[in-house]
């Protein structure tokens, strides 16, 4: 799959994630147990987010996707115990209006109603519309403007969750449990098949 590829070859540009020990333990508990209650987001909430990233990381051959690696289950903890009350407040109150709104606009009363191609068609809404008015939601306020938003750090933290996942680093990037070698003007595809490092 396109997506997918184009997901491993992304930089750490795309919402970098600072490794503090509340990271470190927090990334240690997403692989543990099945059942889970989320902490910042509501049950609802929780459940759209996974079904939302679910659709930008969808499993693919020999890769697990948003849901086998409990990314909503990092993001939400990392919300909670990571930023700061006014980042809270903020990602919280679009959280709403995006559960809210995606509800309305599917005419839906529930969100396990909502179907993965329902979900994809809101997501091209929003990241296929036209530069022009990627940059008016980004300047106001209105629904649209605050569900774009929420989707761009829904996204950028899913993926940087991704790329920090324990399995993701041991069995789809290049890794190497003790970095010793510097090597200098290699090529990436000579050097790690054309793999970005693990971290």
């Amino acid at each position: 799959m396109k997506r997918r590829q184009a997901l491993k070859n992304l930089g750490f540009s795309i919402g970098t994630i600072t490794m503090t020990s509340t990271v470190v333990s927090l990334i240690q508990s997403c692989s543990k147990g099945s059942s889970w209650n989320p902490e910042f987001f509501s049950m609802d909430e929780a459940e759209l987010i996974t079904k939302t990233l679910n659709v930008i990381l969808p499993p693919t051959s020999g890769i697990p996707g948003a849901t086998e690696l409990n990314l909503t289950k990092f993001i939400d903890g990392y919300i909670k115990h990571v930023l700061g009350d006014k980042e809270q407040l903020n990602i919280k109150s679009q959280a709403a209006k995006y559960l809210s709104s995606t509800l309305v606009t599917l005419s839906k009363n529930s969100v396990s109603s909502i179907s993965d191609k329902e979900i994809d068609s809101r997501l091209s809404f929003y990241f296929k519309s036209d530069e022009n008015q990627r940059e008016i939601w980004q300047k106001e306020n209105s629904t649209d403007a605050s569900n774009f938003k929420f989707l761009i750090t829904i996204r950028n933290r899913g993926i940087s969750a991704f790329k920090i996942n324990e399995y993701i680093g041991e069995n789809v990037l290049a890794y190497s449990p003790i970095p010793g070698q510097q090597i200098g003007c290699v090529d990436l595809i000579e050097a790690t098949g054309g793999k970005a490092w693990s971290l």
